[in-house]
């Protein structure tokens, strides 16, 4: 993974500096945000930065973010895993749809084995409704900075959704 080093603002407008750990510049930017820190600058730590990423002697609070002082890695949750593993899942079963809804009208100039079962399988459409909801579900929890108890309630909405439309179908 690699090492960003940044410059932010914390709650009382201090300038924090640090290294931390991060898939791309949006995850590094989205860290920081988690840890109440305002971003002024990130970018992928140069090899200098990563030899030395020695604490900023002119901020008192700068070793408190820094890599290097022992502050524990920064992992992120494995909700956004799940999200892009979902969000790939519909798109991959939504294409099939099309595929398929085409192709009951007109024959499509090249053979894909399946797709007409993509129609016609509950256990697919099982899927995509479960991808779907799980996407909404914890894309509401993110938008409204939800806590424990309104996850399990979006949860449980989730689930009843999901049985009352296999119940009906």
């Amino acid at each position: 993974m690699p090492l960003f080093s940044y410059t932010a603002r914390d709650g009382d407008n201090k300038t924090v500096r640090g290294t931390m750990d991060a898939a791309s510049l949006q995850a590094a930017r989205a860290a920081l945000m988690e840890m109440k820190l305002q971003p002024d600058e990130i970018h992928e730590a140069l090899q200098s930065e990563q030899d030395t990423s020695l604490p900023d002697q002119s901020d008192n609070n700068s070793n408190q973010q820094n890599k290097c002082d022992g502050a524990p890695k920064l992992y992120f949750p494995i909700t956004d895993t799940f999200r892009l593993y979902a969000g790939w899942l519909l798109a991959g079963y939504f294409v099939a749809y099309i595929l398929g809804q085409y192709q009951l009208t007109k024959p499509l100039p090249f053979q894909i084995p399946y797709v007409l079962a993509f129609l016609y399988s509950p256990l697919i459409l099982s899927f995509t409704l479960a991808a779907f909801l799980y996407l909404l579900a914890t894309s509401i929890h993110k938008q409204t900075k939800g806590g424990f108890w309104k996850g399990i309630l979006l949860a449980g909405l989730a689930v009843v959704a999901f049985v009352l439309f296999r119940i009906n179908t």
